[in-house]
């Protein structure tokens, strides 16, 4: 018998999932998320979440390594629903559609007391303060992970490192680097671990290649927009990135992509190699 992939928009799982990629109450409520193509939903496997349902369309079946991919997710049990190039297109959220989406399980998140217990160096944390452009706090997970920093921290007033753009902009690292829920009393918990904690401003803070990144060090970027309010900045060592009067400012990804790299330079420079994030 040949299976007809489904074409109706109005199926229950179809708007599920419609549900899942545009509204963060829903993700919220059910603890799921999705995530679009072959490599991101390899990473979901390997990081040890089962999806509870695959999406896939005949463009997938095509290939023999799709295929094969499917054969792979039928012996995990996972539920495999077939619809059609055109229904898979209304859902993708890219501009090339491979013909697979998932939806995955939310992980659980650790605190930071698990991380000081965990962490196998001197700690390199960077911490989303308030970002809210899904595609920047991506970038910043995947530049966090190839610089070797330890987990990712995220506070109150963050957008949900699971929102499917975060997902794509992270290409994966969402599921390699440990993401820390940040509850108050945070900077108190690190500062008695003797971690130094730095924050970013265009001027008045010391230049970012003077500052001591071999120590254990948290490094915190804030809005977008808005930064970090003087009150809270007042608290912490405030390094500064030198750059042409004129320019006025840098993206927060792009700024703490270099933050982080230079620090990946300096820590290697102090014997400090590349160790393994720290492992839930």
């Amino acid at each position: 018998m040949v299976i007809q992939p489904l074409d109706s928009a109005d199926n229950k799982m179809v708007r599920r999932i419609k549900r899942l990629i545009t509204s963060r109450s829903a993700r919220t409520k059910s603890q799921e998320t999705v995530i679009e193509g072959s490599r991101l939903v390899d990473e979901a496997l390997a990081a040890g979440l089962r999806p509870r349902v695959v999406v896939y369309s005949p463009k997938w079946v095509e290939k023999a390594e799709g295929r094969a991919f499917l054969t792979r997710l039928q012996a995990l049990s996972v539920h495999l629903f077939y619809v059609t190039d055109r229904l898979f297109q209304e859902l993708s959220q890219v501009e090339t559609p491979q013909g697979i989406l998932a939806v995955i399980p939310l992980p659980a998140f650790p605190n930071a007391e698990w991380l000081l217990d965990k962490a196998p160096a001197p700690l390199l944390f960077p911490i989303a303060l308030g970002i809210q452009d899904p595609g920047n706090l991506g970038t910043l997970m995947r530049a966090a992970l190839a610089a070797g920093a330890h987990a990712f921290g995220v506070t109150a007033g963050t957008v949900e490192v699971f929102n499917p753009k975060c997902v794509r902009a992270s290409a994966g690292a969402v599921f390699r680097l440990p993401v820390v829920h940040l509850d108050e009393g945070w900077i108190e918990t690190l500062s008695a671990a003797q971690v130094v904690i730095r924050t970013t401003a265009v001027d008045q803070g010391v230049p970012y290649f003077e500052a001591d990144w071999a120590q254990p060090t948290a490094l915190v970027l804030g809005n977008e927009g808005n930064g970090l309010s003087g009150d809270w900045m007042s608290h912490t060592e405030i390094v500064t990135i030198p750059m042409s009067p004129a320019s006025e400012s840098l993206n927060v990804s792009m700024a703490g992509s270099i933050l982080l790299f230079h620090a990946a330079y300096r820590r290697q420079a102090a014997g400090i190699g590349f160790l393994p994030p720290a492992m839930v």
